[in-house]
């Protein structure tokens, strides 16, 4: 018995130690321009969702800090992450921010989650179904998180096995663009 509860207890510590190392993403760089299509924002016209690059957009504004932020799910979770980013953005508008779905998110999934939650960052999806793929995103991230500042360079890279780990960062995440900010 204690044997059996030890190899359980191994097996688990290993499997906690895997998920709080979860690596997805740049680290120094970010990977450079990709295109999403527009689900909300001012870039949803309508019916029309125009395809754009918010990488491109924010270089050519010059903006001090970006959040860019994947994921896999469009849930409550997920939008408590958005909302504390939010709340930055509310008070400095320089800041950039853009939630792109990968691997699945649908365009219901998002319209629905901005129907439910109102969120001020513009909701997108992927050209690149798997999202572009010189940013190497890890399919075992539900939610990666990148804080880069002017010129891409990366100040923190945030990954998460699933959206509930994510929220419970979403303090850390909102600091840290701020930090940038100052």
């Amino acid at each position: 018995m204690k044997v059996r509860l030890a190899v359980a207890l191994l097996i688990a510590g290993t499997s906690l130690a895997y998920a709080e190392d979860l690596k997805s993403g740049p680290t120094e760089r970010i990977g450079g321009p990709f295109d999403v299509r527009a689900i909300t924002g001012e870039h949803r016209k309508g019916d029309k969702k125009e395809e754009l690059c918010y990488v491109c957009k924010y270089s050519a504004q010059a903006r001090p800090a970006v959040v860019l932020i994947f994921t896999q799910k469009a849930d409550e979770n997920l939008a408590k992450v958005v909302k504390a980013v939010d709340e930055v953005q509310k008070n400095n508008k320089d800041l950039g921010t853009v939630v792109v779905g990968v691997s699945g998110v649908t365009d219901a999934d998002f319209e629905k989650l901005q129907e439910t939650q109102k969120l001020a960052a513009p909701l997108t999806i992927a050209v690149d179904k798997d999202g572009p793929s010189k940013y190497e995103l890890n399919k075992d991230a539900a939610v990666t998180v990148l804080v880069y500042e002017k010129g891409g360079k990366i100040k923190k890279n945030y990954a998460f096995k699933d959206t509930k780990a994510a929220a419970e960062k979403a303090k850390d995440i909102a600091d840290c663009a701020k930090e940038l900010l100052k």
